[in-house]
C-alpha cells in the first residue's frame, strides 16, 4: 500500500447542482492501462473480485480509464474483455488509443458478445464506422437508488499516438473542443437530475488536470494515457477546483497493472464531495499465475514452447527512459533475422518482461502486441546519431519520458540524466566497437539498419528515422524476429536475461566523458545494402 489519504471538504462554495435525497457514499475499485498483460492483470483481476464481494451491499463501481488491451490480436483482447466482463465485472470504460490498435472493425471483432459499457464523448464517427453503435457520449448506472453519470474522454493527442488503421472513421476533437462537449453531456445529464459525474479519462494526467479546472459539474476524473502513479490526495496535485468552485479528485494508477486504486467518496445532498479517501496499491502479482494461464490456454490454446528463462529483471519503471535487457535481445534477434548491421526499437514498443520459467511464443508475442510491420533500409552516421541524440534529449525531458529512448543493437550509447549524448559506438558483428564522432558524425558512412514502422513515420514520434533509401518491408514484428532468434540460440533453454549496458545514463553529478574531439576516431564505411 503506498498511500492514504483522508480530507474533509468544506470551504467551497455552495453547490449550483440539483439537489437530490440520497445515499451519499460511493466506492469505486479503478485501474488503467493493462495492456493486455496478463500475467501482471491476475492481481488486478482477483483485487476487483475481492473488492466486489466486500462492497455487495454498498455502492460501488469497477472503473477502466483505457487501454485495457495493446496489439492487433483480437483473440487475445477479446480474452482480456472476458476478463474485466466475467471475472472484473467492470461497471464503465474508457476508450484508450491501444483499443483500437485494430481499428474500430478490430475492436467491434474483439468485443463481441461482451456487454461491457464503453464511453466517448469527444470524438466524432463517421456514420460506417462500428464505434457509432459500440460506444456512447455518456450512461447513467443507478445503485442503492442514486443515479450516476459516465463521461468519457479518447487521448486528443490521437492522431499521433496512433497508426491510420486506427484513425479510419475516427476524428478525436483538440483540447478546446473536448472541454465543450464534456460540458455540454454534462449539462444533459444534470438536467435529467444526475448530480454525480464521473468522467473516465484516457488523455493523460496534464491534461486532465486541465479538464478539471475548465468543467462544472464533473466530480471524479479517473485517468490513463500518461501511465502516472497518482498517490493519496493532495490540493493542486490531484485534489483540485472545479470552474464552480467545487472539489474534483483526479487520479491514475500507472501502467501494466502494477498497481489498483480504491478510491472512497462522500457526497451531501447536492452531489458534492464532502469526504474523499484514496487509496493506491501495489499489485501483489510478481510471476505466472496458474490460473491465468489455465483460462488463458483454455480460450486461446496451448503456445508452443521457445526456450526457458532461467534468470530475469523486473520491467523498468518508466520503460521509455531505461535500460531493458529483453528489449536488447529482441533488438538483437531483429539485427540477426534481417542481416542487418544494426537494429533499433521504440523503447515504449516493448510492454511486458518474460518470467522464469518457460518461454512460449504466446510469452514472447505479448512482449511485444503492437504488430508493427519491420523494415529494412540503409541509415547514415549522422542520421543515426542525431535520431538518437533527439530522442534522449526529448524523453530525459519530459515529465512522461516521451518519446521514449531507441533501444539498440549493433551500437552502444551513453547518455546523463539530462539527455545530452556522451559516446557512441558501431559494434560490427564480430563485436568489435568502433567510436563514432558525435559532433561530427558522416552523412556518407552508412549501415543497413532494422526498425518498424512506426518508428519510420514522418509524422511520428522519430521524425528522422523516416526512410532516406530504398525500403525492404516485412509482414511480421519483432516477436517473429525473437521466436526464431532464440529458439536457434544454444542457450535457450537457460536463458539469462541481464543488461549488457550497450545503454548507459550517467548521472550528471558523475564525471564526463572526455570530448570527442581529443578521442581517435576510425574512419569505416559499413558496405551498403544490396
Amino acid at each position: 500500500m503506498l498511500n492514504v489519504n483522508s480530507i474533509n471538504f468544506n470551504k467551497f462554495a455552495a453547490s449550483t447542482k440539483p439537489k437530490i435525497q440520497n445515499n451519499n457514499k460511493l466506492s469505486i475499485y479503478y485501474y488503467n492501462d493493462t495492456h493486455g498483460n496478463s500475467d501482471q492483470m491476475a492481481g488486478i483481476v482477483e483485487s476487483a473480485k475481492d473488492f466486489k464481494a466486500r462492497n455487495k451491499d454498498t455502492a460501488h463501481f469497477v472503473l477502466s480509464s483505457g487501454d485495457n488491451v495493446s496489439g492487433a490480436d483480437t483473440k487475445k483482447n477479446s480474452f482480456i474483455f472476458d476478463l474485466m466482463q466475467n471475472i472484473m465485472q467492470v461497471g464503465v470504460s474508457a476508450v484508450g488509443n491501444h483499443e483500437l490498435d485494430a481499428g474500430a472493425h478490430g475492436f467491434k471483432e474483439a468485443i463481441k458478445g461482451k456487454n461491457i459499457p464503453f464511453v466517448v464523448t469527444n470524438a466524432e464517427f463517421e456514420d460506417d464506422s462500428p464505434m457509432r453503435h459500440l460506444t456512447t457520449k455518456s450512461i447513467i448506472k443507478e445503485q442503492n437508488g442514486v443515479k450516476y453519470g459516465f463521461i468519457g474522454a479518447m487521448p486528443i493527442d490521437f492522431e499521433k499516438c496512433t497508426k491510420e488503421k486506427a484513425q479510419e472513421g475516427i476524428e478525436v476533437m483538440d483540447f478546446d473542443d473536448t472541454i465543450e462537449a464534456l460540458q455540454d453531456e454534462i449539462n444533459k445529464l444534470r438536467q435529467q437530475g444526475v448530480n454525480r459525474i464521473i468522467l473516465l479519462s484516457h488523455t493523460g494526467n496534464e491534461v486532465e488536470k486541465q479538464l478539471a479546472k475548465n468543467l462544472d459539474g464533473v466530480d471524479i476524473i479517473m485517468g490513463g494515457h500518461s501511465h502516472t502513479v497518482v498517490e493519496g490526495l493532495k490540493q493542486g496535485e490531484n485534489l483540485l477546483t472545479s470552474k464552480s468552485n467545487e472539489p474534483v479528485i483526479v487520479t491514475q494508477a500507472g501502467e501494466n497493472g502494477k498497481y489498483y486504486g480504491l478510491l472512497d467518496v462522500e457526497f451531501d445532498d447536492n452531489g458534492v464531495i464532502k469526504k474523499a479517501n484514496n487509496v493506491l496499491v501495489q499489485s501483489p502479482q510478481s510471476e505466472k499465475s496458474p490460473v491465468i494461464e489455465y483460462i488463458k490456454e483454455q480460450n486461446l490454446g496451448k503456445s508452443p514452447l521457445v526456450g526457458k528463462i532461467s534468470k530475469t529483471v523486473v520491467m523498468p519503471k518508466n520503460r521509455r527512459v531505461e535500460p531493458n535487457a529483453w528489449t536488447n535481445l529482441v533488438a538483437d534477434s531483429m539485427r540477426a533475422e534481417l542481416d542487418c548491421d544494426i537494429a533499433l526499437i521504440n523503447s515504449a514498443n516493448i510492454r511486458k518482461m518474460p518470467k522464469v520459467g518457460n518461454l512460449t511464443q504466446r510469452d514472447i508475442s505479448e512482449t511485444a502486441p503492437m504488430k508493427n510491420k519491420l523494415l529494412k533500409t540503409k541509415v547514415t552516421q549522422k542520421q543515426i546519431v542525431e535520431a538518437i541524440r533527439t530522442a534522449a534529449k526529448e524523453s530525459m525531458t519530459s515529465d512522461g519520458g516521451e518519446p521514449g529512448l531507441l533501444q539498440v543493437s549493433g551500437l552502444t550509447y551513453k547518455i546523463n540524466d539530462k539527455g545530452d549524448l556522451l559516446e557512441m559506438n558501431f559494434v560490427d558483428k564480430n563485436g568489435t566497437k568502433i567510436l563514432i564522432d558525435i559532433n561530427n558524425p558522416s552523412d556518407s558512412i552508412t549501415y543497413t539498419a532494422a526498425y518498424d514502422d512506426f518508428v519510420a513515420r514522418e509524422d511520428g514520434e522519430y521524425p528522422l528515422m523516416k526512410p532516406r533509401f530504398e525500403v525492404q518491408h516485412f509482414d511480421f514484428d519483432k516477436d517473429d524476429t525473437a521466436i526464431r532468434y532464440i529458439s536457434k540460440l544454444q542457450n535457450k533453454d537457460n536463458l539469462e536475461l541481464i543488461d549488457d549496458k550497450r545503454l548507459e545514463i550517467l548521472k550528471t553529478s558523475q564525471p564526463q566523458l572526455l570530448s570527442s574531439s581529443n578521442q581517435k576516431f576510425l574512419n569505416l564505411t559499413v558496405p551498403k545494402a544490396s
